[in-house]
């Protein structure tokens, strides 16, 4: 005997709210005590903090990722030496 089941929809579930992207579990989702948040320019939220630090393989110059704790955009600034 065969059982048929009714396809999923392929479209996410009308609870979601599709404006807000999902939380990345590896970007903090709130500020730290003591950190310096300066305000987002995508969201307005006084969120955006200082984040992880790489070196640009090219220019060789350090990077500073800075991350919105509220929407979680992320911007690269230089660093100074």
């Amino acid at each position: 005997m065969r059982l048929f089941y009714a396809a999923r929809p392929a479209e996410p579930a009308d609870c979601y709210d599709r404006a807000m992207p999902a939380k990345v579990p590896w970007l903090p989702s709130h500020v730290p005590p003591g950190a310096a948040a300066e305000r987002c320019r995508a969201c307005g939220h006084t969120a955006l903090i200082a984040w992880t630090l790489r070196r640009d393989d090219k220019t060789k110059r350090v990077m500073r990722t800075w991350v919105c704790a509220e929407c979680q955009r992320t911007e690269e600034r230089p660093e100074p030496e």
